[in-house]
């Protein structure tokens, strides 16, 4: 499994993006009042460079071996786990930005990877070889406006700014949608069925 981890996950495009994303973060923290929708700029670039982590250019082949999805995502899983140990590190070194709000600014980024996980893997579980490209697009699209925009922002605010942002509304939307996210994940992986190929 470590072998396969190490050729099949993007590690260049995965260091390219966490230097992005500690970046944004960094400008966050220097100016949070007036660069503050870089931090929700900073969630879906981190959520999207995970999607990268699923594709399988090769799928023809390894869709056909009896090392099933749950496996090759284990696997793959290792790319997204470093993404979120960068961003976990990279918001305490920068919560001085964040309006005393630091967990859950580290709670968006882990639920947009838990949700942005959830439907690469739902895709490969249907059979789409490369599903990262679409998802890359569709998450920094929708994290852009949701962040500079605020299409939603009358119901609910999903980057709060400032200590008087509806944070607790926010966490409460970002834990839905991290529980949703795995129920999918489950379901796409084939629930007990997975485990059991994953204990062998």
């Amino acid at each position: 499994m470590i072998a396969h981890a190490r050729r099949a996950v993007p590690s260049s495009l995965l260091f390219v993006a966490a230097v992005l994303v500690v970046a944004l973060l960094v400008l966050v923290e220097h100016w949070p009042y007036t660069l503050w929708p870089l931090q929700g700029m900073a969630v879906g670039l981190l959520a999207a460079a995970a999607a990268w982590c699923f594709d399988e250019p090769a799928a023809a082949i390894t869709d056909t071996t009896p090392r099933q999805l749950a496996w090759q995502t284990t696997a793959r899983s290792a790319g997204v786990v470093a993404l979120l140990l960068v961003w976990v590190v990279a918001v305490a070194q920068t919560r001085s930005g964040y309006f005393g709000h630091a967990l859950d600014v580290a709670w968006q980024g882990v639920a947009a990877t838990l949700v942005v996980t959830a439907i690469v893997t739902w895709r490969r579980s249907r059979h789409v070889a490369t599903p990262a490209g679409s998802a890359f697009a569709a998450t920094v699209m929708v994290s852009l406006a949701l962040a500079v925009v605020k299409p939603l922002a009358r119901y609910v605010e999903v980057f709060p700014y400032a200590s008087s942002g509806h944070w607790g509304g926010a966490r409460t939307l970002w834990t839905a949608a991290a529980v949703l996210a795995v129920a999918v994940l489950w379901g796409a992986l084939g629930g007990l069925s997975s485990s059991r190929v994953l204990r062998r």
